[in-house]
């Protein structure tokens, strides 16, 4: 029985799970100054392989963390990591480690189809993967809390908005014309996307992925999108058996 140990340290939060056979046995969360929870699933894992995605130059401290109450050493996923898709990126070096990650994870659940991956977290990200395994790469926009993080910041008079609330088609105040406009249009440039691809590619599956995924769901057009958690540290897994075997 393979047990490997995924950590996925992403701008705000670290997230590591215990996966055994494919499947995640345990799984713990911190933030980057209180680490404890993360050293604690890892000192009690019995991981035999530990792999790491990073979009942060703190993943240096946790490696340090955790490499004290590992047996393992803890390798960082990065553009030369061999990988079961072919990244047909112009600049791998600079493709985010944790769209790689996703990628495989969502390819890894959908085996031979064109897929539309969004990951909705403090950015949104939108990347293709093809039918062939191949990685084309894909966008980069604001995440529904940097939108209105940004309104309010570089405006004199609109205020900072909450993201969850009303959201109704036509806004009726200032507060539900910030949010609305904010997750509507996230919702809008995904369905977009999606269409968009799907004229050219054809037949496309949409999976969506990250902490604001199940609000942008509600407010979708497009039919048939799987809502998926986990693809991250999943495809750290499959990374992990790709390498070993």
């Amino acid at each position: 029985m393979s047990t490997h140990l995924c950590i996925d340290c992403g701008n705000t939060r670290v997230k590591a799970a215990v996966i055994e056979n494919s499947v995640i046995t345990a799984r713990a969360t911190s933030d980057y100054d209180h680490l404890a929870p993360v050293v604690d699933l890892a000192a009690r894992s019995g991981a035999q392989a530990a792999l790491m995605a990073s979009t942060t130059h703190r993943s240096t401290e946790v490696a340090q963390a955790l490499a004290d109450v590992l047996h393992c050493p803890v390798k960082e996923l990065d553009h030369t990591t061999p990988i079961p898709l072919q990244i047909a990126y112009r600049t791998p070096h600079t493709l985010g480690r944790d769209r790689i990650a996703t990628a495989v994870g969502a390819w890894t659940e959908f085996t031979g189809c064109n897929l539309l991956v969004v990951d909705a977290g403090t950015c949104i990200t939108f990347d293709v993967v093809l039918a062939d395994g191949t990685l084309l790469g894909g966008n980069i926009a604001p995440g529904i809390n940097m939108r209105l993080q940004a309104m309010h910041q570089h405006t004199s008079r609109l205020p900072l908005v909450e993201r969850d609330g009303d959201v109704p088609l036509v806004a009726y105040d200032t507060t539900t014309a910030l949010r609305c406009g904010a997750v509507l249009g996230a919702a809008a440039e995904i369905d977009g996307m999606a269409t968009r691809l799907t004229s050219v590619l054809g037949q496309l599956k949409v999976m969506l992925t990250g902490g604001d995924a199940p609000l942008l769901a509600e407010h979708l057009l497009i039919q048939h999108v799987t809502l998926a958690d986990d693809l991250l540290l999943n495809g750290l897994d499959t990374i992990l058996d790709y390498n070993l075997k």
